[in-house]
């Protein structure tokens, strides 16, 4: 996993599987975001999974999918409520580059994350 750290609060990644959440929990990750619709790539372990192991692991999930280069003022808003809850949040999709275009827009509009 190729872990990059945007702030305190925010971090990302590229596509997760389901050994990699320990190492997230180990980052008190609070909450984990997934950018990447299901089905994008064959082999592409799918949300479902991701969410069960975070869960067991102690953390929130949030399905926040959609395609590369297609982020809407609504996926914004939803990852501005989502940093708006204070919660250590990991982001992850394919390479980690659409979750960054995404996290750049909801700062562009004040509401990047904290600095905790």
């Amino acid at each position: 996993m190729n872990f990059i750290k945007l702030n305190r609060q925010v971090s990302v990644s590229g596509q997760l599987t389901v050994d990699d959440v320990p190492e997230l929990a180990k980052k008190v990750i609070e909450l984990l975001v997934c950018n990447r619709p299901d089905g994008e790539d064959q082999g592409q372990t799918p949300f479902i999974d991701i969410k069960k192991a975070a869960q067991a692991a102690g953390m929130n999930t949030a399905l926040l999918a959609f395609s590369s280069y297609q982020i809407t003022d609504n996926d914004r808003d939803q990852l501005v409520d989502l940093i708006s809850t204070h919660q250590k949040i990991h982001l992850y999709c394919r390479s980690g580059a659409r979750s960054r275009r995404l996290w750049r827009t909801a700062n562009k509009i004040g509401c990047g994350g904290h600095d905790y």
